[in-house]
């Protein structure tokens, strides 16, 4: 396991990393991908035997499932039912001589 800071966005374990989550520890073969496009570099020097052992690497697939839509406050017209046509109150046309 190596420690990496990104120099670009990439997938690391499936999911979307950035350069700003700072130093992010991941498995050898995945770490080799990364150091092999100079997408990231090694930062593992500088975390004692303590640290590493203590770390887990970035799992290599994304939590998944379904993400719960919520009702917007203001659907869009298309959103919401047709209300029924208003028939009552209305007049007869009078005829006109």
């Amino acid at each position: 396991m190596k420690y990496l800071t990104l120099l670009t966005a990439a997938y690391v374990g499936g999911v979307l990393r950035r350069p700003h989550e700072g130093a992010i520890p991941v498995a050898d073969d995945e770490a080799k991908r990364l150091l092999d496009n100079k997408a990231a570099e090694d930062v593992t020097d500088g975390f004692s035997a303590a640290q590493l052992k203590a770390a887990t690497p970035e799992p290599v697939t994304a939590p998944g499932g379904p993400v719960p839509a919520e009702v917007p406050a203001n659907p869009h017209q298309a959103e919401v039912p047709a209300s029924p046509a208003k028939t009552a109150g209305r007049k007869p046309a009078a005829d006109k001589e």
